[in-house]
């Protein structure tokens, strides 16, 4: 009992401590896909790289925030104390509070990046949809050109909605790279497009 006590409220204590890198890391995952869709503007690649490093900084400072707070937790636990509880809670509570600007730079990326993969993901649709009919078309070579032909129209589709929408997604990043207030404002309505290039999630 005792060793499993401890355990779980270690494992909390590393939650806690994890918790600015985890927001880091799904900030990293929508720039990827950023960098492909935005891979032939070098001035909005290098906005999302500022962007990335806001995000880096931030992290950091979150973490060097939840020292003194995880500091006292295991000091706590260290030495048997009956408050480690109360620690724990104190040091969810700071990194609440800590992680407070890493999660909402992420949050208005992972939706700029959502936009930039909008057109890629309905064209996936398309292609698996063709397979389908590939499969029952084989047979017929005048019908699997015909498919090939709306495949096409749909590619087609996809870069002229990606090319729509680059400056929308231009605007938004610099509004997030400059912390302006008006990022949502800057962000494409549902239903629109997303960035050049191809998505692959």
């Amino acid at each position: 009992r005792d060793v499993g006590a401890l355990g779980a409220q270690l494992k909390r204590a590393a939650d806690i401590a994890t918790l600015p890198y985890v927001a880091q890391k799904a900030v990293r995952r929508d720039a990827d896909a950023l960098r492909v869709a935005l891979r032939d503007d070098a001035g909005a690649l290098a906005v999302l790289r500022s962007v990335v490093a806001q995000c880096g900084t931030a992290t950091h400072a979150a973490s060097v925030a939840l020292r003194g707070p995880l500091g006292a937790v295991l000091g706590a636990l260290a030495g048997g104390a009956e408050n480690v509880e109360s620690r724990l809670a104190a040091a969810e509570a700071a990194a609440a509070a800590a992680c407070r600007d890493v999660g909402a730079l992420g949050s208005q990326l992972e939706r700029v990046a959502g936009i930039a993969r909008r057109p890629y993901v309905a064209r996936g649709a398309v292609r698996r949809e063709a397979d389908a009919l590939r499969v029952a078309l084989r047979g017929d070579a005048g019908a699997l050109a015909v498919l090939a032909s709306v495949v096409g129209r749909c590619d087609s589709a996809t870069d002229a909605a990606s090319d729509a929408l680059q400056g929308a997604l231009v605007a938004a990043l610099g509004a997030l790279a400059g912390g302006a207030d008006a990022v949502e404002s800057r962000l494409p309505p549902p239903g629109g497009g997303g960035g050049r290039g191809e998505w692959r999630g």
